[in-house]
């Protein structure tokens, strides 16, 4: 789905890079690291939002897919409902409204708004407004979905309902997923594979492939949590040095 060469970014100071790494069409991949270690830097460049300073990214088939983003901040416009909320990248891109709508509705109904979709953000939950946020991406009908930390900020039980939710999404819809998190365990429970970045600059450190069955009961998924464990050791090392 995704391929970076040799990927190398720099503002004032080296930021990323060099990166070499491939994302297989339909995975789940997690990003971990430090802040600052350059992992948002790498959504960016990923979504064709910034441009590497050098380096090439391709992308399968050399056709750039249809790519949702998902920020920390559902960035919802406050003035607007949520139905129109979702809308807002059609309206943008002057796609068939109708179609479009049919689709936000579809999406809404499927993350657990049916009901909402007149309501205005403030009316909304943080866990209902980063919904909104996840069928915004979902109604583009984006094949890679981009996620920057977006249940950061949401208590445990709304975190762990989005998590449930949103691996329903990536199993029945063929998306590929990239997904920068500070959560070890998150990465793990969400995730194929796990990218651990080191900083100043940002590089992959270490490429962790999960096997194991995705639950929270430590009783019964021992591997699962020397997963975690193996991951934690290699931060805290990252951190020592």
């Amino acid at each position: 789905m995704l391929k970076f060469n040799k990927i190398y970014k720099q503002y004032d100071t080296p930021i990323l890079g060099p990166i070499n790494l491939e994302i297989e069409k339909d995975s789940f991949v997690s990003i971990l690291g430090s802040s600052g270690a350059g992992k948002s830097t790498l959504l960016r460049l990923a979504s064709n939002l910034i441009q590497p300073t050098s380096g090439s990214i391709e992308y399968l088939n050399n056709k750039k897919p249809n790519i949702g983003f998902v920020f920390q901040d559902p960035t919802l416009l406050p003035w607007r409902s949520v139905i129109d909320n979702v809308l807002l990248p059609t309206e943008l891109t002057s796609k068939n409204v109708k179609l479009s709508k049919e689709k936000a509705f579809f999406w809404l109904s499927k993350v657990g708004l049916r009901g909402k979709e007149n309501s205005l953000p403030n009316q909304l939950s943080g866990g209902q407004k980063m919904r909104v946020s996840i069928a915004r991406a979902m109604a583009q009908d984006c094949s890679l979905l981009l996620m920057d930390e977006p249940f950061a900020a949401l208590d445990e039980v709304s975190r762990n309902k989005l998590e449930d939710d949103l691996l329903d999404i990536w199993e029945k819809n063929k998306l590929t997923v990239l997904f920068v998190t500070h959560s070890v365990t998150e990465a793990v429970y969400l995730s194929q594979r796990v990218l651990v970045m080191s900083s100043s600059p940002g590089k992959i450190l270490d490429d962790v492939i999960v096997t194991e069955k995705k639950s929270r009961d430590d009783s019964q998924n021992h591997e699962f949590f020397l997963k975690i464990n193996q991951l934690t050791n290699i931060l805290k090392k990252e951190s020592d040095e």
